[in-house]
């Protein structure tokens, strides 16, 4: 099974790495450099959304307050060098998959864990208090646009740092 798994991904490496790809991995604040060079960029980089994602929509199921804080709180630690989701690719499911190192994110992607984190504690504050539009619209929101970055490789939050920063998206990438 993981070996059918890693090859359908090698496989579709080539065939969707074409330049618009490319240039929404740059937006991303992936390097240049990492996005030519490593032959697994495209699962490597989807990754982290999709776990992230998933993890929410776990949360969404289950609606638990305590669930959703501590995914929060856990989430915040991808301000830093590497998510959550990074980590648990880094130390468990590297040994499945087998794509390499987590390529290093850019500032895009740590703001999108800082948004993440605080969207997923006041998830969990309404669930809490049991506020359920407090509790489920930050959660789908996030695991809305996770997918979204995951599946497509266009980014909500790439895209609003490059307005807010006044770039075009040429300048950027």
């Amino acid at each position: 099974m993981e070996v059918v798994i890693n090859q359908i991904i090698k496989n579709m490496d080539k065939r969707i790495l074409n330049e618009r790809t490319k240039r929404l991995l740059i937006m991303q604040g992936f390097s240049e450099n990492d996005v030519d060079c490593n032959p697994n960029i495209l699962p490597l980089t989807k990754w982290t959304p999709i776990a992230c994602g998933t993890m929410g929509l776990i949360g969404i199921i289950l609606g638990s307050p305590y669930y959703f804080i501590i995914l929060g709180l856990l989430t915040l630690v991808g301000v830093g060098s590497y998510s959550l989701y990074d980590y648990l690719y880094k130390y468990i499911f590297r040994y499945i998959f087998k794509f390499g190192d987590i390529v290093p994110h850019g500032i895009q992607r740590k703001i999108g864990c800082g948004i993440g984190g605080i969207m997923f504690i006041v998830s969990g504050l309404g669930f809490y208090l049991g506020i359920m539009p407090m509790g489920y619209i930050p959660s789908c929101f996030m695991v809305t646009f996770a997918f979204i970055a995951g599946i497509f490789n266009w980014c909500f939050v790439s895209t609003f740092y490059i307005l807010a920063c006044g770039k075009t998206q040429n300048e950027c990438c």
